[in-house]
């Protein structure tokens, strides 16, 4: 079978203890590349993935080094394509909210794992496109996000062309309620207080999203900052 290729990325990077990202592109179409962040956790038994991303042979020896690839979490139907490929190349067990589509979850994600302290925060949804956020206490708290939360505070691994016009669509002003994701979930106003109370009310002093750098230390209060724009907008 064929997969994507690796598009270029940047070194694996420690977050807090047990928690890394990487960062690295999605092609969106012709000259259009936008940011996307990968997160690696350790565990006793080896590593989680979540917002997987195909990384170069010698990217892929480092994140081994880390550990063996055991799990693989799948927060969101978007951020898939890349994931047939962990699956082929190490057999991990899939962890998938119900319902999620492309990727044939072999457990559901939940109380049971695959980290037995982390926590699921399911996000409401219109369209059928399940997502949720991962809280691990690593770190006196990190809160792992896919689409819903994204943080525009650089464009590294954008294209000039992404840097334009990303901008130009509600993508910038640093830790944000995507707008996008509020357009076609239907969720506006005070819904997306509602939809992240739930993460809002535990404790977490880190964000990882799925675009953009992670946040470490001072996440809680940027993350509220970030929900009462989205609500007002």
């Amino acid at each position: 079978m064929a997969f994507p290729a690796a598009l270029p990325h940047g070194p694996i990077t420690k977050v807090v203890d047990g928690v890394y990202v990487v960062r690295s592109g999605f092609r969106m179409g012709p000259g259009v590349v936008i940011s996307r962040t990968m997160t690696v956790v350790q565990a006793d038994d080896g590593l989680t993935v979540m917002n997987a991303a195909r990384l170069s042979e010698e990217g892929l020896a480092e994140l081994e080094r880390l550990g063996p690839i055991k799990h693989l979490v799948k927060l969101s139907d978007s951020h898939g394509i890349d994931e047939p490929y962990f699956v082929d190349r190490y057999k991990p067990e899939v962890w998938t909210l119900d319902g999620v589509k492309h990727l044939a979850g072999t457990r559901r994600l939940g109380p049971d794992g695959p980290l037995s302290a982390g926590r699921v925060i399911a996000l409401p949804g219109a369209t059928g496109w399940r997502e949720c956020m991962y809280w691990l206490p690593n770190g006196g708290g990190t809160l792992v996000a896919c689409d819903a939360l994204q943080n525009h505070a650089d464009t590294e691994g954008a294209s000039f062309v992404a840097r334009l016009i990303t901008p130009m669509m509600g993508f910038k002003g640093g830790l944000i309620v995507a707008p996008m994701w509020r357009k076609y979930q239907k969720v506006v106003g005070s819904q997306v207080s509602a939809a992240f109370a739930p993460a809002l009310e535990l404790s977490f002093s880190n964000v990882i999203t799925g675009h953009g750098p992670a946040i470490a230390g001072g996440a809680d209060a940027a993350t509220r900052a970030a929900v009462e724009r989205g609500a007002a907008s």
